[in-house]
C-alpha cells in the first residue's frame, strides 16, 4: 500500500510560510531529476512566523524542506533516492537561524496511476506532470518496490510505501499526514 505524504496545518495553528529565492531559475525541485548544477551550499531560506504559526516537519514549496529527524527516519526506512542540502533557515522576524532543516530533491518519478481506476477532473487532458486527479488509484506493479517517489502523472504528489510510513510513525513523528491515494485530490 502507498500513501500520499503531506504536512498540513495543525489544529489551531498555521504552518509558517517559506520564502526562497532560487539561485538558479532553471533548477526544478519536483521533476525527479538530479541537478546538473548543484545548488550553492548552504541554501538560504526564510520562514515567516507569527503567534499563530509553527514550524513544519516538511514543506513542499517553494523549496522542499524537511527536518533532519524526518530525513533520518527515511534513511532508516531504506529510502535511498534523496539528495539533501544544508539550509540556513532564518526566522524573518527575529533574524535567528533555525537549525535542523534540509532541502530535499526526490530522485525519480514513477508513472504509478492505475489507468482504469484513477479518475481525472472533467476536461483535464494532461496525463503526465500536472494531471488534475480527482481519485488516485496506485498500480503496485508499476511501483516496483519504490519506497518514496513523486507521481509522474502529477509531480506534486509525494508517495511513500507502508513500511516507510510505519518507520516514520515509530520514531514519534506525528505531524505528517499519510493520505490514502483515493482521497487525495491534486
Amino acid at each position: 500500500m502507498y500513501f500520499v505524504l503531506k504536512c498540513f496545518d495543525p489544529p489551531n495553528a498555521y504552518l509558517g510560510r517559506i520564502e526562497y529565492r532560487d539561485d538558479d531559475p532553471f533548477r526544478f525541485w519536483n521533476t525527479g531529476d538530479r541537478f546538473d548544477d548543484e545548488p550553492k551550499e548552504p541554501l538560504r531560506a526564510r520562514v515567516i512566523l507569527d503567534k499563530q504559526s509553527v514550524l513544519a516537519e516538511m514543506w513542499e514549496t517553494p523549496l522542499p524542506l524537511m527536518t533532519a529527524r524526518l530525513h533520518k527516519a527515511l534513511l532508516a526506512a531504506g529510502v535511498s533516492n534523496l539528495d539533501t542540502y544544508p539550509v540556513l533557515l532564518e526566522d524573518k522576524q527575529s533574524g535567528n537561524i533555525i537549525d535542523g532543516y534540509l532541502a530535499f530533491n526526490i530522485i525519480g518519478v514513477i508513472a504509478a496511476a492505475d489507468a482504469q481506476g484513477t479518475r481525472y477532473a472533467p476536461g483535464s487532458t494532461d496525463r503526465l506532470i500536472s494531471a488534475d486527479i480527482d481519485h488516485l488509484i496506485i498500480d503496485p506493479e508499476k511501483v516496483a518496490g519504490g519506497k518514496m517517489f513523486r507521481l509522474a502523472e502529477s509531480v506534486s504528489a509525494i508517495l511513500v510505501s507502508e513500511d516507510v510510513k510505519t518507520v516514520i510513525e515509530a520514531t514519534g513523528i506525528s505531524t505528517l499526514t499519510f493520505m490514502p491515494p483515493e482521497t487525495w485530490v491534486g
